[in-house]
């Protein structure tokens, strides 16, 4: 497992499944501050999930996020570490 923690402002609970849509961006505000193309965690979805692992996201607005990722245990002994 590999988490992920901060203390920005959090995501709101109606955000929390459209942070992994494709192109989705939060900005309350409409400030066009935000950055990137919204493509990120789309990404790590789909390579977690295609791998057999998961990512969760635990937000609390005005406290702040954590998001893990959970890989798949495996016993192929063919795997080197680095």
């Amino acid at each position: 497992m590999l988490f992920r923690s901060d203390n920005g402002v959090g995501i709101r609970e109606e955000h929390i499944t459209k942070i992994f849509h494709k192109f989705y961006q939060i900005d309350d505000f409409f400030t066009g501050q935000i950055e990137g193309w919204g493509l990120g965690l789309a990404l790590v979805k789909r390579i977690m999930n295609l791998h057999g692992g998961n990512i969760t996201v635990r937000s609390q607005y005005g406290v702040g996020t954590i998001i893990s990722l959970v890989f798949p245990k495996t016993n192929d002994k063919k795997l080197k570490t680095i």
